[in-house]
């Protein structure tokens, strides 16, 4: 990996199909990664994913962007999803449906929504599997982000929508998703 780095996030200010959330990073954003990136997948994502989606970020929102160590999203897993384990990405979304519907109102911005990304842990997984750290970073961002927007891999049929659009979205970015959700999960993708 390359040395870390601290990033300021600048503000998303497209709106296609979905509203895009203000990304607001906590920790320190991983050296191959930009947060120009991740900024631009939120609005790939509005693009692609449009009708698809169950949820929408109400305007104005933040979606908060971690980046916790192995010990600190292992400790995450086990207490909201009971796995004893560390995984790549969790996504934690936030109860919007009673918010107001003009966000003005409000003196704080709203949080759409939080993802965990473990940096090491990924990168880790990608060196062992032969794909570049920046793509499988933003394949898992862009995965639990499309999981806030309300889709899943539950089903075949809800696996292939999900899967092909993170996909998608990872090769307008400009890097090759060697890698997909498809046929594993994080307990099996041990680095």
């Amino acid at each position: 990996m390359a040395g870390r780095r601290n990033r300021e996030c600048r503000s998303v200010g497209i709106g296609i199909v979905i509203e895009t959330p203000r990304l607001q990073f906590v920790g320190i954003l991983p050296g191959c990664l930009d947060s120009g990136d991740l900024e631009q997948a939120v609005a790939l994502v509005a693009v692609e994913v449009g009708p698809k989606v169950r949820l929408s970020p109400p305007r104005g929102s933040v979606l908060n962007v971690l980046f916790a160590a192995e010990d600190e999203i292992r400790a995450l897993n086990h207490e909201f999803l009971g796995v004893d384990g560390v995984t790549d990405v969790l996504s934690f979304g936030e109860d919007t449906d009673a918010l107001p519907v003009d966000m003005r109102l409000l003196e704080e911005p709203i949080v759409f929504g939080e993802l965990v990304l473990c940096p090491d842990y990924v990168t880790r997984y990608a060196r062992r599997v032969g794909t570049e750290p920046a793509a499988e970073l933003l394949l898992c961002f862009v995965h639990g982000f499309l999981h806030l927007l309300g889709l899943d891999h539950g089903t075949p049929e809800e696996e292939d929508v999900m899967f092909h659009l993170q996909d998608r979205v990872v090769r307008r970015l400009g890097h090759s998703p060697r890698t997909t959700y498809r046929g594993c999960s994080a307990a099996s993708r041990q680095p």
